[in-house]
């Protein structure tokens, strides 16, 4: 399209989602440019510019833009699309919520129903409101990735993980978060268009802070993440610091993440990245790292999804 058919369309300050030939994006219009359009990101509130000849097409209004999308399962969380790498990362850690939602039961700590709560556990929860909108934790790396194909299948979805050649986690022949041990062979095919945890690369590249900040998205972890000094040692619900520059958030401090890679001497030995709310800050950094057995379940990890583009 061009400049002045889009002037003609819209105005500043109106909601609008554009269509490109590959997909879609949703922002407020800010400024007719001379080269392209320029829209304030609603996750992140950064500019975007999209060259005339790249719209296709426009619908006016809020929708799920495709660098912006929530599940079908459950429209309130969001994949964000990482534009300098191109891929979908999960806009928080997987939710207690969402996890419910997709494996019928809540493995976590930090609940209300969990009648092993200290008091002072218990009044930190309520003080925050919303426990279902906290970070799922006490999950192992082989509960996550059963998550991930489980989710990739009810979404229709190409799943990532094999184990013993079945994507179906109904066949692992595993229970999860029942103390069982999966220690069997998994293989993961990186190129499936299903949900997966991310690598250790893809997690550090998707903080945007390597060689930036020490933290994602700042050099002061209180203003990003929970950890030991600011938590009360519990979890908080997901997306109340300040996001990084792609619109993610706490990928510092709240919880662990599992991500795909072992350690190659020690294969049922997985890493996490991130720090959590017991942390030190410089656990929280994004070049630190935690190495646990995939079988492991604590209340300090869970795990955020990784997808990639149709």
């Amino acid at each position: 399209m061009t400049r002045e058919e889009l002037e003609e369309k819209l105005t500043i300050g109106e909601f609008v989602t554009i269509v490109m030939e590959d997909r879609k994006f949703m922002g407020r219009v800010d400024e007719f440019c001379e080269d392209g359009l320029k829209l304030i990101n609603l996750v992140n509130d950064r500019p975007k510019r999209i060259d005339y000849a790249f719209i296709d097409d426009l619908d006016k209004g809020e929708e799920d833009s495709e660098d912006v999308i929530g599940l079908g399962i459950d429209r309130d969380y969001k994949m964000i699309f990482v534009p300098e790498i191109g891929y979908m990362m999960g806009q928080t850690p997987v939710t207690q919520s969402l996890y419910k939602k997709v494996m019928g039961e809540n493995p976590s700590w930090f609940q209300f129903s969990n009648d092993k709560l200290s008091d002072r556990e218990r009044s930190c929860l309520e003080r925050d409101g919303q426990a279902l909108r906290n970070p799922v934790e006490n999950v192992s790396w082989y509960d996550a990735i059963y998550f991930c194909n489980k989710l990739s299948l009810i979404e229709g979805l190409e799943p990532a993980y094999f184990v013993d050649g079945e994507v179906d986690p109904e066949y692992w022949g595993y229970i999860p978060h029942h103390g069982e041990i999966l220690g069997t062979k998994v293989l993961c095919d990186i190129e499936a268009k299903g949900y997966r945890l991310p690598l250790d690369e893809e997690w550090e590249e998707s903080t945007g802070s390597v060689g930036s900040y020490n933290y994602s998205g700042s050099d002061d972890l209180d203003e990003v993440g929970w950890y030991g000094k600011n938590s009360s040692f519990v979890t908080h619900p997901v997306g109340l610091k300040k996001a990084n520059d792609f619109g993610l958030y706490d990928m510092s401090g709240n919880v662990w993440e599992w991500v795909s890679d072992f350690i190659p001497d020690r294969k049922n030995y997985h890493c996490s990245r991130g720090g959590c709310y017991s942390s030190q800050d410089l656990s929280c950094g994004v070049s630190q790292l935690m190495f646990s057995d995939a079988n492991e379940r604590n209340k300090d990890i869970g795990f955020r999804l990784y997808r990639l583009l149709e």
